[in-house]
């Protein structure tokens, strides 16, 4: 496992682990009405304005500016070369949940006027960036993570077709066999459904594979998870390739609905910010 997956890792972790505190250690607080929270010995730190409530507003809203740097990394010049390009979207997506989640506890729960504008708006860029995410990876990518070229995936299914031959010397019967699984990956081109189901079963049909390898092209034991995981890299490239076309299609017009909710969330945080900061927060809440 690389840095950069024990990395992240790592984040997502301290997320959960955030949650769930935030979440034991406030629910007294967050289950009572608007009328009964001034009441709470809880009130003081977690109203919104409190020490825990207004530090996590400042945390979310400072992790969903930096995520801006996605953006800048991909549109600057002088930023093109500042890293993969693939290790930043994994870093803007964790700043875009977890971000919106210290907000939601900033929030206690309860949102009003314009800034549940905003609130909304902030959730709908999570779960489309969970989409967006989703979307980004059926385009097949290099290393560097710049989108390959049609010539460039013949190249690569050729690639993992010789290591297959040559390098495992794999006979007729088992190529065969990875042959079939490997068209079969494609299904109906264009078919969202069909894409889907390719997806939700590929486990299933890896495992088939697996014992007909075994089974009937009598492969060894030892020779297994090495063939496995080529034969892996293949269907999920011959699957991508064929839906290549339509993945880019959605993901166009993914950025027609993310972006809008983005740049509302922004505008009302910063005037919500700016807000508070001119007039005091605690006259906000």
């Amino acid at each position: 496992m690389t840095l950069h997956r024990i990395s992240i890792w790592i984040l997502y972790t301290l997320t959960i682990v955030a949650v769930i505190y935030l979440s034991v250690t406030g629910s007294a607080y967050f289950g009572l009405s608007q009328a009964e929270r001034p009441y709470s010995a809880l009130h003081h730190d977690w109203r919104p304005s409190g020490l825990v409530g207004h530090g996590l507003g400042i945390i979310g809203s400072v992790f969903m500016v930096i995520l801006l740097l996605y953006s800048a990394r991909k549109r600057l010049r002088f930023m093109q070369r500042a890293g993969n390009i693939r290790y930043w979207l994994n870093y803007h997506i964790w700043l875009g949940v977890t971000g919106p989640l210290l907000v939601i506890f900033h929030t206690t729960f309860k949102v009003g006027g314009i800034v549940a504008v905003s609130f909304w708006s902030m959730v709908g860029v999570a779960l489309s960036g969970v989409l967006g995410r989703y979307l980004y990876l059926q385009i097949p990518h290099s290393v560097s993570g710049e989108e390959l070229s049609a010539v460039d995936l013949d190249a690569l299914d050729g690639e993992l077709l010789r290591q297959l031959r040559e390098e495992q010397k794999l006979g007729a019967p088992a190529l065969e066999i990875i042959q079939q699984a490997s068209s079969a990956a494609v299904g109906v081109q264009g078919n969202v459904e069909s894409w889907l189901m390719q997806d939700l079963t590929l486990g299933f049909r890896l495992r088939r594979i697996r014992r007909e390898l075994q089974g009937s092209a009598g492969l060894r034991s030892e020779q297994i998870p090495e063939v496995m995981r080529i034969v892996r890299r293949r269907v999920k490239l011959r699957r991508r390739t064929a839906f290549l076309s339509t993945a880019k299609a959605l993901l166009h017009h993914w950025h027609i609905i993310h972006r809008p909710f983005a740049i509302v969330m922004l505008v009302i945080m910063v005037v919500h910010v700016v807000v508070t900061i001119l007039f005091g927060y605690r006259w906000i809440f």
